[in-house]
């Protein structure tokens, strides 16, 4: 998931500074097959939320483990959504009671290399794992830019250029969950 905030909520149900999820990028795998599922809100002026869950709830229909990196993170995220839409709770607990943490052999240190810097966080660890996958050629290539970028969109009038920033923040939550399929990979092969 990507997330922004924003100190004055700008529609109903939302806290100051409440982490609300604007997006999400999920790689299936299957026989050695691998598909990608996406969403991106349009804005941040207007509630994207229930949109957001139903497609979340689609793309995750298939059977099998959730990996998520920093599980508590996209956990509290879900649990949210479920206190302010209720009406999906059975959906949503299912992919929270599928999710598996795939940060926890860095982070316990069970897999580690110098060149992780001393860091489990995923920036490290997929260029010591998978060094021709980065981060460094994408406009968009962290977490704070992507919730800074959307939150402001709606700013943007030119739409070339909120056609070209809606895929820079495609391609950087992509890259998160293709780092994710690659970190798995290197893991099976040890």
């Amino acid at each position: 998931f990507e997330t922004y905030q924003s100190a004055v909520p700008g529609f109903d149900n939302v806290k100051p500074y409440q982490q609300i999820p604007f997006q999400y990028s999920a790689h299936y795998e299957s026989h050695q097959k691998v598909d990608h599922f996406e969403f991106l809100a349009q804005d941040s002026l207007n509630d994207y939320r229930e949109e957001f869950i139903q497609n979340l709830i689609s793309d995750m229909r298939q059977n099998g483990d959730i990996l998520v990196y920093n599980i508590s993170f996209e956990r509290s995220r879900l649990t949210e959504l479920i206190t302010f839409f209720p009406q999906y709770k059975v959906e949503l607990q299912a992919i929270i009671d599928r999710m598996k943490d795939l940060m926890i052999p860095f982070k316990e240190k069970w897999y580690y290399t110098p060149q992780m810097k001393g860091s489990y966080s995923i920036k490290n660890v997929l260029p010591a794992l998978v060094p021709s996958l980065s981060y460094d050629h994408l406009e968009i290539n962290n977490g704070i830019l992507a919730s800074s970028t959307f939150s402001n969109i709606h700013n943007v009038k030119n739409n070339n250029e909120v056609s070209s920033i809606r895929k820079n923040l495609l391609e950087y939550c992509k890259q998160d969950t293709l780092a994710m399929v690659k970190i798995l990979d290197v893991l099976r092969s040890v």
